[in-house]
């Protein structure tokens, strides 16, 4: 297959490596040109948005309020292969994928900085053809576990497994003091890495596009509550060593 990727951020260069490592004909195009300048001369492979017709596969991989405009472009451009995107929040996406020929929409649940593609979890998102797309994905990433889900369903579980922990995150950086931090500071400031993106502006984009958020605002003001009142109970037996044995077991299985 031929690839071009918009978008040379981490996850964009992490997926054009992941291509080019399968022998795929893979590009990549980005609007800072200073930026392209550094990765051509560091080998990476360019291609201008404008010749996109040639390509089996276009990758997007950029902030979420560019895509719309890059959809648009694509649509224009006669381009009538498989056009897919990796955002965080599928909602506000997804409408606009239906104006192409053959969208794709899936959500990595994975950062830059994995090692493997092996196991890791990728979501699917249908947007016209679930069959079609879902064997589409298959193919792209063969040695990764495909969930498909509907893009309600997605920004849902977003708003519990990644904006929940961004929130937290934030807030402990905010309130913690960097020093001799002991071993529960150190982990938290681990959480706090991965589940950052290490982008301001995918952050506000998450939580802006997100009809969840309020929902998730209001249960954190609840639980806040509960806790000042006294009303906060632990029901579950040993609950807390429980907890602390699974967060350790899953580091080791993923080697970190």
């Amino acid at each position: 297959m031929k690839i071009i990727i918009i978008g040379a951020g981490r996850m964009g260069l992490w997926f054009y490596k992941y291509f080019s490592s399968k022998n795929q004909e893979t590009y990549f195009y980005d609007s800072d040109l200073k930026r392209v300048s550094e990765l051509k001369e560091k080998g990476f492979m360019y291609r201008d948005i404008r010749d996109i017709k040639g390509f089996d596969v276009v990758f997007c991989s950029t902030n979420m309020k560019s895509i719309p405009h890059i959809i648009e472009s694509v649509k224009n451009s006669g381009f009538e292969n498989y056009f897919t995107e990796i955002s965080g929040l599928k909602e506000p996406i997804v409408r606009n994928l239906t104006a192409l020929k053959k969208p794709i929409s899936v959500h990595p649940l994975f950062g830059p900085g994995a090692k493997k593609a092996v196991g890791k979890k990728i979501i699917h998102v249908p947007v016209k053809d679930k069959e079609g797309e879902y064997k589409t994905v298959k193919e792209l990433f063969p040695e990764m576990e495909v969930v498909t889900m509907s893009a309600e369903e997605h920004d849902a579980l977003v708003t519990r497994t990644i904006q929940l922990v961004q929130l937290l995150s934030m807030i402990y950086n905010r309130l913690s003091v960097e020093g001799d931090w002991g071993s529960s500071q150190k982990m938290m400031k681990f959480v706090e890495s991965v589940s950052l993106y290490n982008s301001d502006e995918l952050i506000k984009e998450i939580f802006e596009l997100n009809k969840h958020t309020k929902e998730l605002e209001k249960n954190v003001q609840e639980v806040l509550n509960e806790i000042n009142s006294g009303d906060y109970r632990i029901m579950k037996k040993n609950y807390f060593e429980d907890l602390y044995n699974k967060a350790y077991k899953i580091m080791e299985e993923d080697n970190m």
